[in-house]
């Protein structure tokens, strides 16, 4: 029997999902969690064999958690779940330790299917994503356009995406915060987005953070 852990922050995601699993031969649903940090407390104690991760968590990045979880306890397979198709999410899903990656509207057959392959050591991705990666790598690009970045605006995306102060990021890369405001509205500008949630969310769907 697989053990399955959710970890989703909305309650009728979490409540469909383990009703499709309900009364499956080879699969269980353990545990299910609305955040980041219920997971993590749960983890020192409890043992499941696969884990469907959302991406989009209230008190955490699930990528970032995907990453910190895979490397911490690697038996767990992780399986992205989210509502976004671009392939710039998925890549870092997979880069940072997902096993597979699903959209929230897959359906009981696929949802089955992909725990048993990650569960049996294989990746998985859903069909539909599976063939707009293929098309990608064909040079078929479906996703919006990707800003370049000069080396200095991609360590201030990354000190953003760790949640760092202006004057954190100045201390730490040895500028002013005159600079640092100038380079995050760069950021903001080459991004088309008018707030940090918005730079970091667009970066990641972009493939810019890892």
């Amino acid at each position: 029997m697989i053990r399955v852990a959710i970890l989703d922050d909305h309650l009728m995601v979490l409540k469909g999902i383990e009703t499709m699993l309900q009364g499956h031969e080879s699969v269980k649903v353990a545990s299910t969690f609305s955040t980041g940090k219920d997971l993590e407390e749960s983890l020192r104690e409890e043992e499941f064999d696969v884990l469907l991760l959302d991406i989009n968590l209230p008190d955490s990045n699930g990528i970032d958690l995907c990453k910190s979880v895979s490397r911490k306890y690697p038996d767990i397979k992780i399986i992205g779940l989210s509502n976004y198709s671009e392939t710039g999410f998925i890549k870092n899903m997979m880069r940072n330790g997902a096993k597979g990656y699903l959209l929230k509207n897959t359906g009981k057959e696929e949802l089955v299917n992909a725990i048993e392959e990650v569960q049996r050591g294989n990746t998985y991705i859903s069909r539909d994503l599976n063939q707009k990666i293929l098309n990608e790598s064909f040079g078929h690009h479906s996703d919006s356009f990707i800003p370049k970045l000069t080396r200095r605006e991609k360590e201030i995306l990354q000190c953003i995406s760790h949640e760092m102060t202006n004057q954190e990021m100045a201390d730490s890369l040895f500028i002013s915060i005159k600079t640092v405001e100038s380079h995050r509205n760069n950021l903001l500008q080459k991004l088309g987005v008018r707030n940090t949630a918005g730079l970091v969310k667009e970066a990641y769907l972009k493939g810019l953070l890892e």
